[in-house]
């Protein structure tokens, strides 16, 4: 993956940056090799929007999108949007990527059963779930594991 073809990422956000959003961008940061442009950032939208005017740009980078990766801590405050991205993801066949919620709770059955794929906080399990669902790309990554039987 090359930075002039980088993966089009749409993070569901509601409008709000909270820690999740933010925790979000930090892991795929620290990830290397790996290039992403995130097709709706809640910062370019202007004051005084519509909500009518909100969901045409949620609309309109879901189009561009690769992939919407839901970030399901998000979805008990701002549910109302998460469900909309959810909607408007389907409706231009977006594959969803759920992230669990960061710590020890697990993300709502009805949450889960909307998404392609399910994974935890990760950087690299994050990475590799965008590879694979917005380009088919597996990483064929595994993790080596020595034992000492001496």
């Amino acid at each position: 993956m090359s930075e002039n073809n980088p993966h089009r990422i749409f993070p569901s956000h509601g409008w709000v940056k909270d820690e999740d959003y933010l925790r979000l961008f930090e892991y795929l940061e620290s990830t290397t090799n790996f290039y992403y442009s995130n097709v709706c950032d809640p910062d370019t939208s202007p004051e005084g929007e519509t909500v009518a005017q909100r969901r045409t740009r949620v609309i309109a980078g879901m189009k561009d999108a690769e992939v919407l990766i839901v970030l399901s801590g998000m979805y008990e405050t701002q549910r109302q949007w998460v469900d909309f991205e959810i909607q408007a993801a389907k409706a231009h066949d977006v594959p969803i990527i759920l992230i669990e919620p960061f710590g020890p709770l697990d993300a709502p059955e009805e949450l889960k059963s909307k998404a392609d794929q399910v994974c935890g906080w990760n950087s690299r399990t994050i990475e590799d779930a965008i590879r694979m669902a917005a380009r088919h790309d597996d990483t064929k990554r595994f993790d080596m594991i020595e034992f000492d039987l001496s």
